[in-house]
C-alpha cells in the first residue's frame, strides 16, 4: 500500500506496545505494523502490557490494545498507564459488540479505536492520525530549541561584538593603549575618586617631526609603538596609560612610595637605551602631583604639560616634576 509523505514522516521508526490476546489477530496485526518499519513490543494481557510499558517507558511511542483480555483488560490497563504518562496516545481495538466499553473510553481520553476485524487500512490511518499532534509537538520543540540555542548564539556574539567594538572605541589603534578620550574618562574617574598620592605625567617623543622626515612615517610609527611597549612594561596595572595624539602621551597614577619618581625616570633612560634600525631616539617627561588647588584633571595635566615644556626647552631628554 502506498502512503503519502507526511503519513510517511509520522509513521516512520515508532515503537508501538500492541496488547492483543488472541495470537492469530496478533500475528495479522503485527505483519501490518511491520510494514510501518515500527518497532513491536508485544504483550497478550493488560498485566503483561503494563509491565511491558514499564520496562520501556522511555521508547513506546503508541499503545494500541485489545479491550477484552483476561487478567487485566485493555482499559483498566490504560487506566494504569495513564497514571504513569498521560500523554502517550493510546487506541483501542473493538468489535460492535464492546461499545459499551467506550464510554469509559471517553474517560480515559483514548485517542481512537479501531473496529474489528482489523483492516490495513484502518490501522494506518489511525495510527498517522494518533502520532500527528504528537509528532507536531515534537517538531515544535525541537524547532524552539534550535530558536532558542540560535538566540542564544546570537547573543553571544552580539556581547563579543560589543565589547570589540567598545575595546575599539577607546582604544589607539596603533599602539593598542587608550585613546585621548578613554585616556581622559579614566583619568578624570580617578582624579575624582583618589584625594592625594596622585601624579601625571606627559610624555613627548623628541624631535620626532624630524624622525617622520628623515626615515618615512613607518618607521615613525614603529618608533611610536616601541616607545610604547616599553613604557608599558614599567607600569602597574592601575596606572592609567594614553595616547594623546601624534608623539605625545601620557600617565597618571597613584602612588605614596617616595621613590615612585625613579619608575618615571627610568622609562626615560629605557627609551634613551634602546634603537630601531639604529635610529636613536629620547623622550622628555614632565611630572606634576595633585594638588588641593587643581580643580580637575585637566588642571593636573596643564602643571604636568608645562613640567614637559621646561624639559623640552632645556635641553630635551630630561624629566622635570613640577610640585607648583
Amino acid at each position: 500500500m502506498k502512503r503519502d509523505d507526511m503519513t510517511n514522516n509520522i509513521l516512520d521508526n515508532l515503537t508501538i506496545l500492541y496488547v492483543e490476546d488472541d495470537e492469530s489477530i496478533k500475528k495479522n496485526t503485527i505483519v501490518t505494523l511491520e510494514l510501518l518499519n515500527a518497532i513491536i513490543i508485544e504483550a497478550s494481557n493488560g498485566k503483561e502490557g503494563l509491565e511491558k510499558f514499564n520496562e520501556h517507558i522511555d521508547e513506546i511511542d503508541i499503545i494500541i490494545t485489545d479491550l477484552s483480555m483476561p487478567i487485566m483488560n485493555g482499559l483498566d490497563m490504560i487506566e494504569e498507564i495513564k497514571k504513569i504518562n498521560d500523554d502517550v496516545p493510546t487506541l483501542i481495538t473493538t468489535a460492535h459488540q464492546e461499545v459499551s466499553y467506550l464510554k469509559k473510553a471517553i474517560e480515559l481520553n483514548v485517542t481512537s479505536y479501531i473496529l474489528k476485524p482489523i483492516d490495513i487500512r484502518d490501522i494506518i490511518t489511525t495510527v498517522a492520525k494518533a502520532m500527528e499532534p504528537i509528532k507536531l509537538r515534537q517538531e515544535l520543540i525541537s524547532k524552539n530549541e534550535e530558536l532558542i540555542a540560535l538566540n542564544n548564539s546570537l547573543e553571544d556574539k552580539i556581547k563579543e561584538r560589543t565589547k570589540e567594538l567598545e575595546k575599539l572605541a577607546s582604544t589607539d589603534f596603533l599602539t593598542g593603549i587608550n585613546n585621548r578620550r578613554n585616556f581622559f574618562k579614566l583619568s578624570s574617574e580617578n582624579f575624582e575618586n583618589n584625594q592625594q598620592n596622585l601624579y601625571a605625567v606627559m610624555i613627548d617623543i623628541d624631535k620626532f617631526k624630524d624622525i617622520n622626515d628623515k626615515y618615512g612615517h613607518n618607521i615613525g610609527d614603529e618608533i611610536l609603538k616601541l616607545t610604547t611597549s616599553t613604557i608599558s612594561k614599567e607600569l602597574d596595572k592601575n596606572d592609567i596609560f594614553g595616547r594623546l595624539g601624534g608623539e605625545e602621551f601620557a600617565i597618571v597614577y597613584e602612588n605614596s612610595n617616595e621613590q615612585h619618581i625613579e619608575k618615571i625616570e627610568k622609562i626615560r633612560k629605557d627609551i634613551e637605551n634602546i634603537k630601531y634600525e639604529n635610529i636613536s631616539f629620547t623622550i622628555s617627561l614632565g611630572l606634576a602631583k595633585k594638588e588641593d588647588f587643581d580643580k580637575n584633571i585637566d588642571a593636573l595635566l596643564s602643571r604636568a604639560d608645562k613640567a614637559l615644556y621646561d624639559a623640552k626647552g632645556s635641553g630635551r631628554n630630561k624629566l622635570i616634576f613640577r610640585e607648583r
